[in-house]
């Protein structure tokens, strides 16, 4: 049932706002213009409590959101950590992908043609991958270019002091299906799975897990938590599946017009599209008329 409509926001003073970044905050090429970081920046020195809850690592989301005046701590890789927004220091973690479930995922994905992509945190964030062998892959790695997390590597073989975050598997609905039944039947109590078109390139599905624990509502609840702040004192803002946790414990949720119909039907409110910068239009109404 839509929550639509369910929206009487009382004092915009009192509440924390958390956004999501890709699809949400950030416009549909990544990037966050510097202009929109003076508007944001007004609105947080003025008494806006803001943050972020994003997939992205430190590594990707502190790049383009830098000099944006972030007090309180930062969601990142899908609720896998809690960091300190300037420095990346990781102030609380869940856990992480058990080994032997990632040799059954490499299984499935052996039997159907699909090269992973597999993220890990030792001394410090990687991203190993084997070879792009489709036009989505390829195309998510191009997006990686920059980034030194990288590692192409020939087998996947992981150190002892190296846990296992996350994976990704980008192929076609009928490649990847039998994978996520495959792993949804043999390890629906250890992973939190995401099935979804690429919303960047039609055709192609995303297949996305982290530990059944990792998600950006759980880590929501644990940020108020440390913060002693009311989770009835919330509001969020999404576009895909991976917001949805968050639109379940927040007392607010906002999706945007670019929204898969799922997180609309969530929603609270629905504003306008990521390229129109809506989140902040919306963040400078209430604002201003409070």
């Amino acid at each position: 049932m839509s929550k639509n409509n369910q929206f009487d926001l009382d004092n915009p003073q009192d509440f924390l706002f958390i956004s999501d970044l890709d699809g949400t905050l950030l416009l549909p090429n990544g990037t966050f213009p510097e202009e929109f970081k003076y508007r944001l920046n007004k609105l947080i020195s003025d008494g806006m409590r803001f943050t972020i809850a994003t997939a992205r690592n430190y590594d990707s989301a502190h790049p383009i959101l830098k000099g944006l005046d972030i007090k309180f701590p930062v969601v990142l890789f899908n609720g896998v950590y809690l960091a300190d927004f300037h420095s990346g220091e990781i102030l609380e973690h869940t856990q992480f992908i058990d080994k032997t479930v990632i040799d059954s995922m490499l299984n499935l994905a052996k039997i159907n043609k699909i090269e992973p992509f597999i993220y890990t945190f030792g001394n410090q964030h990687q991203v190993y991958y084997r070879k792009a062998t489709n036009t989505g892959s390829t195309a998510y790695l191009n997006s990686l270019k920059k980034d030194d997390r990288v590692r192409q590597v020939s087998e996947f073989v992981f150190q002892e002091d190296e846990n296992i975050s996350g994976f990704l598997l980008i192929g076609t609905l009928e490649n990847l299906n039998p994978i996520y039944h495959g792993l949804k039947e043999n390890h629906f109590d250890h992973l939190n799975l995401y099935f979804a078109e690429d919303v960047s390139m039609k055709g192609y599905y995303w297949l996305q897990s982290f530990h059944q624990q990792a998600n950006k509502g759980n880590m929501v609840e644990r940020l108020v938590k440390r913060l002693n702040f009311p989770l009835s004192k919330t509001l969020v803002f999404g576009d895909y599946l991976n917001d949805l946790d968050m639109f379940r414990v927040a007392r607010y949720s906002v999706a945007m017009e670019n929204a898969l119909p799922e997180v609309k039907e969530s929603a609270n409110k629905i504003i306008g599209h990521n390229s129109q910068g809506a989140v902040l239009d919306f963040l400078e109404s209430i604002w201003e008329n409070s």
